[in-house]
């Protein structure tokens, strides 16, 4: 399903934008849509909103490069956004520079990038009652590392961030982030760190987007069939296609033709750029840039026309470190980097960028979630914390013998 899904989108605002309903369920006419409300936004929201538009195409088109030509990408720039907003509230120096230029803030005030976060989540989260859309913010640092008090306000002001003291050691913690990656992505995304964490995690912060709405005109699944698709390599594949005939918002040019479908009450929706048979997605991809964004934006007209697609679902998991250094924010990856508005005695750096994705399109709608987390290390050595059940050998060093061997299952001292 390559060509139509790798460039799935990067629709206005570059967001998650995406949104479904259970394929299985039956089929109901779709309400007229509602006249969109208009959206009240100050310079700086409308700063935010075209700051992350830029950073999301550099981002997709970074990864793009560098992706197999035979993978599926899905990102939610938004959510990366997010998560690195909150983070470099923290930085201070070069690094909140290298991390201003990365998410392209260049020429926001620190205050203009705070609120603008805070009033973009109260739009998008009440923009239009017929589609689900949430945005939830967390932050987990580790006990006894001090946190400088005004990155907590300002992550809970700004970000209305849960901020919770944890030990990363502990066994429960790890299925505690999980849980509420679970919850904040209504069960798509379950899990985004397997097994334990590294002892030298002084913090995650994360974000968490789930999108879920209907097609303002369904497609009607009798009107489904078994149709061919086309890999980059000519290789034939059989896919379920939905079909109609609808008035949609289409354009063509000589790099592709396009089609916005909308939802709810036409406020999201998804725009499909289709590569001409003699152009690829990657080159599709490297035109991805604001500029072309608006250009093509203002392209669509409506017309009467049969529409073909494939249904699809699946999970799209990626480490941002490469593409964020070659962004610019290599200073905020080492040693060197200098967060000391959020840790007290100033030593942290980002050691990962973890990025995970769900997205499932069918006749109904789109449902699609993501979750960023930001992996803040230190040089902290906890030596070896035996705090959980163990296993222990009392042996002669020299002849190797082993004299006893013992589990620990629970600590007692009887006298």
């Amino acid at each position: 399903m390559r060509k139509i899904i790798r460039l799935l989108v990067l629709t206005a605002l570059a967001l998650c934008g995406l949104s479904c309903s259970d394929s299985a369920a039956p089929v109901q006419p779709a309400k007229p849509p509602q006249p969109n409300p208009p959206i009240e936004l100050t310079a700086a929201d409308q700063g935010l909103a075209e700051s992350t538009n830029r950073f999301g195409f550099n981002l997709f088109r970074e990864i793009s490069a560098n992706e197999p030509a035979a993978n599926n990408i899905f990102i939610s720039p938004l959510s990366v956004s997010y998560a690195l907003g909150m983070t470099r509230n923290g930085s201070a120096g070069t690094t909140r520079e290298a991390m201003n230029k990365t998410l392209e803030l260049a020429g926001l005030t620190d205050r203009e990038i705070n609120e603008a976060y805070r009033n973009l989540t109260r739009i998008l989260i009440r923009l239009d009652p017929t589609v689900a859309f949430k945005i939830a913010n967390s932050i987990w640092s580790r006990i006894g590392k001090t946190i400088q008090p005004e990155f907590v306000n300002l992550s809970r002001d700004y970000f209305d961030a849960t901020v919770k003291e944890v030990d990363f050691l502990a066994p429960g913690t790890v299925d505690s982030i999980n849980n509420w990656v679970n919850i904040n992505t209504n069960g798509k995304i379950r899990e985004i760190f397997k097994g334990g964490l590294p002892a030298d995690v002084a913090m995650l912060l994360m974000n968490a987007i789930y999108f879920k709405g209907t097609w303002t005109h369904l497609f009607d699944s009798a009107e489904s069939y078994d149709g061919t698709f086309y890999l980059s390599d000519s290789t034939e594949i059989s896919s379920r296609m939905m079909s109609r005939e609808d008035t949609l918002l289409y354009f063509a040019n000589d790099l592709f033709e396009a089609v916005d479908l909308p939802y709810g009450d036409e406020n999201f929706s998804m725009a499909i750029l289709l590569p001409l048979p003699s152009v690829t997605p990657e080159q599709v991809a490297a035109q991805l840039n604001d500029a072309n964004w608006a250009i093509w934006r203002k392209s669509f007209y409506k017309a009467v026309m049969p529409i073909a697609m494939p249904r699809f679902r699946f999970e799209y998991e990626v480490k941002l470190n490469d593409a964020l250094q070659a962004l610019g924010m290599t200073i905020a990856f080492g040693g060197g980097a200098d967060f000391s508005k959020m840790f007290v005695d100033g030593v942290g750096w980002i050691d990962q960028v973890k990025h995970k994705t769900f997205v499932q399109v069918d006749e109904n709608g789109t449902e699609a979630a993501a979750v960023t987390a930001v992996v803040m290390i230190d040089s902290f050595n906890p030596g070896m914390l035996i705090n959980r059940p163990f296993i222990f050998l009392i042996h002669e060093r020299q002849s190797g013998a082993i004299l006893f061997i013992g589990k620990i299952a629970r600590p007692v001292w009887n006298e």
